[in-house]
């Protein structure tokens, strides 16, 4: 019966594992889409996806952990320090990045570096 029992265990993690990376790449895509669109912020949408993004990976090491050291106040400990290690890492990281400008109006879209572009004078000839 204890193999039954832990089968129905892993299914339930594989569920909660399942809707929890629905819902966090669902919410990454909405900071993404505000940001993107000068609605929020960069300090929010950093916050916003490293949020979402640690509680993406939460329930598997939590599972993890708790299978390999057993239910416990050491292993509680070790899953609050895994997730805030995480989180900041990926905050401090989304910090450093530069924020997205938006061309003005009227300006030209910036071209990418790794196509050589012709001088203007050769164009046509």
């Amino acid at each position: 019966m204890a193999s039954i029992d832990g089968e129905i265990l892993v299914l339930e993690i594989l569920t909660v594992q399942v809707i929890a990376a629905t819902l966090g790449t669902l919410s990454i895509g909405g900071a993404d889409w505000l940001y993107h669109r000068g609605r929020i912020r960069q300090p929010l949408h950093a916050l916003w996806i490293s949020s979402s993004s640690t509680a993406i990976c939460l329930p598997l090491v939590t599972w993890t952990i708790n299978v390999f050291l057993g239910v416990s106040v050491i292993s509680w400990v070790l899953v609050g320090t895994f997730a805030a290690i995480m989180f900041l890492w990926m905050y401090r990281s989304l910090l450093t990045v530069p924020s997205v400008q938006k061309p003005r109006s009227g300006q030209a879209p910036l071209r990418s570096s790794s196509r050589p572009v012709p001088p203007s004078t050769s164009i046509n000839g």
